[in-house]
This record gives C-alpha cells, sequence and structure tokens, in this order.
C-alpha cells in the first residue's frame, strides 16, 4: 500500500470497519508519512473554523492518533493550535476523542521531545500546555485534558511532581479564572490523583465557592480523597494513563471500529444547568471508544492495604449490585457506585 493509498483510506473512514491494513501500512511508511500527515494538519489548523461543513475530516483523527504513536514531537504545536479553535470546530474534527485520549495524544508527543533532550526529569516544555489551559476561549474539556497530559507526564517520568503541584498551586491563586467551569473538576481531579494533600485547603475553597460542577462529589468525599495516597501519583483503575503506542491494538475495542456488535452511540441528553456543552459545539458522527475499555497493566505504586482512588469495591469481596436510586442516571450526573465521577466515565 503506498503513502497515498494509506491517506486517501484512513481520509474516508468506514464507520464499522478497522482500517487494520492502512495503519500498519503507516507505521512501515511513517518517514515518508509523517512529512505529509503535519502538513496536512497545518492546513487545517489554517482554516480555523471556515472549513466547509461538507469537507470530510476523518484523517485529522487518524494523524492525531499516529503521529502520537510515532513520539513525533513536531506535531505538537499544531495539535494544540487545532483544538486551541473555537469548541464546534474541535467537536467537528475530534468529537469524543478531546475528553476521552486528548490527554494521552499530547503526552505521547511531548515524551517524543523529551525523549530526544534529556529523557529525564522536566525534559519537556510545557509552557505550551500552559497556555492552552489558562486560555478561557478554549474549550474547557480541551484545557482538561491539558492538565492530566501534565500529569501523565508526570508519571512517565517526563516532567517532575514538583513542577506539576507547583503549578497547581499557580493555578489555584490566580491563574484560573474564578468562575464557574469544567476545567476546576479536571484541575482537583489531577490533584487527587497527583496526591497532592498539601493542596486541600485550596481544593476546599474552590468546592465552597461554587466553581466546580453539580455533578461533582460531596465535601467530605472529596477531603477523604485528597488524603488517600499523599506524595504519591495513582490513577484510577478505570482511567487510562498509557502513551500511544500501537493504533491498531488501540482502536481495536472501540466500538465505531467493531461492525460485530451495534455501534451505538452514548445516550444524548438535554444539557442541565452548569454541565450543558459551549453553545456553540456541534455534535457530530465520530469515532468513539467502547463503553468499558480492556484493563490495562501498570506499574504498582499501590501501597500495601491501601485502596486505588475513585474505587469503591473492597479487597476481596465480589462488587455488589448497584441499587439505582433515581428512575434515570444520566451521563454527566454523579455514578451511583460512589466514585464521585461522572456516569459516562466510570460505570456508564
Amino acid at each position: 500500500m503506498t503513502i497515498d493509498d494509506v491517506i486517501n483510506r484512513l481520509s474516508n473512514h468506514v464507520m464499522g470497519e478497522l482500517p487494520r491494513e492502512a495503519l500498519l501500512a503507516a507505521s512501515e511508511q511513517r518517514a515518508e508519512l509523517i512529512p505529509r500527515l503535519l502538513e496536512y494538519l497545518e492546513s487545517v489548523a489554517g482554516q480555523g473554523g471556515e472549513m466547509p461543513e461538507g469537507q470530510r475530516a476523518d484523517l485529522v483523527f487518524f494523524a492525531f492518533y499516529l503521529l502520537a504513536q510515532f513520539r513525533e514531537s513536531k506535531a505538537l504545536p499544531v495539535m494544540l493550535r487545532i483544538v486551541s479553535a473555537s469548541p464546534r470546530t474541535v467537536n467537528r474534527l475530534l468529537g469524543y476523542v478531546v475528553s476521552e485520549s486528548l490527554a494521552r495524544i499530547l503526552a505521547s508527543a511531548m515524551a517524543g521531545a523529551a525523549n530526544s533532550e534529556s529523557g529525564t526529569g522536566d525534559g519537556c516544555d510545557v509552557s505550551p500546555l500552559k497556555q492552552v489551559i489558562e486560555n478561557t476561549a478554549v474549550h474547557p474539556h480541551v484545557r482538561s485534558s491539558c492538565l492530566t497530559c501534565l500529569t501523565i507526564l508526570v508519571f512517565h517520568g517526563f516532567l517532575t511532581r514538583k513542577t506539576l503541584v507547583s503549578y497547581f498551586e499557580e493555578l489555584f491563586n490566580g491563574r484560573l479564572e474564578p468562575q464557574h467551569n469544567p476545567v476546576w473538576d479536571g484541575l482537583v481531579s489531577n490533584c487527587i490523583i497527583a496526591g497532592t494533600a498539601g493542596l486541600e485547603a485550596s481544593v476546599l475553597e474552590v468546592f465552597d465557592r461554587g466553581l466546580l460542577t453539580d455533578s461533582f462529589m460531596g465535601r467530605e468525599r472529596l477531603t477523604a480523597m485528597l488524603q488517600e495516597h499523599p506524595g504519591d501519583l495513582r490513577f484510577p483503575s478505570y482511567e487510562s494513563f498509557a502513551l500511544i503506542d500501537d493504533c491498531v491494538a488501540e482502536f481495536e475495542g472501540w466500538a465505531s471500529f467493531n461492525s460485530s456488535r451495534p455501534a451505538e452511540k452514548p445516550a444524548e441528553r438535554a444539557p442541565v444547568g452548569s454541565n450543558a456543552e459551549p453553545e456553540d459545539v456541534q455534535r457530530v458522527s465520530r469515532p468513539w471508544p467502547a463503553r468499558k475499555t480492556n484493563p490495562q497493566t501498570r506499574r504498582s505504586t499501590q501501597l500495601p492495604g491501601r485502596q486505588r482512588p475513585f474505587h469503591s469495591a473492597s479487597p476481596g469481596k465480589p462488587a455488589q449490585p448497584l441499587v439505582r436510586q433515581h428512575p434515570k442516571v444520566g451521563r454527566n450526573d454523579p455514578c451511583p457506585c460512589g466514585s464521585g465521577r461522572k456516569y459516562k466515565k466510570c460505570c456508564g
């Protein structure tokens, strides 16, 4: 398969089919493909929100993943330009990737730069991520994903935890707008993952000021989780932190690439209160992950006798069936399992 064949195949994705052959051919010809993908993304970024409605953008999705797999650091600036466009444009180009995988994609691209420089500690420049995080015009889910990207970089050794915690302190102390915003949820979630018990007062102040969304956990639960593993970075069992290494393996479990089962989109519900998406978000058809991803093995950082954050089952005991407390649980409502996460990001 030639480079032109690969690009054509990935530019015209057929829902329900995994373009395995094209993805494998892309990996084999990465040196020739990378400049083509970068050039394409530059052209997309140059159009901004002016891309014609009828113009297909399937290749944006695959280019992001492939360049992440290739650890192509040159892709980071153009990726950030694209995800910094209007929420409507970002949603059209990447759909569910923004909340599901963008953090891992950006971290994978940044890992390439870090490996080429020092490979340890603060071996990558995170200032471009900070600019996106602090830009109020950017989609809030993009900003939250950039926060998670920083935490992923710490986990993989490309950024020091001290640098991460110091930046979180800066955000609490004025670098993040004091407005009711899902970005605050992303910051608090990453504080919990990073074990920043020392920031408890700042987190609780944000909670008391009502800056978190309505679906976030309660004050007592929040305090308990901040103190769960102080100084120890732990991702919850349902949250993926791995870098992108193999696009074929990555997509094999996705509903939109598996024609053997119904590829039903997650149910939509009318926006309610603070959980509403920005008004100019356009809902479109894009590949989306399966409801439940395959568990991934990670290096253990768990202390003996301690539970992972957001994990409700007791060690050695089977999980009990959930008892629904309300007639229906919406995708953005708190999960009935008590994890503190949104239903769509937990048991949904």
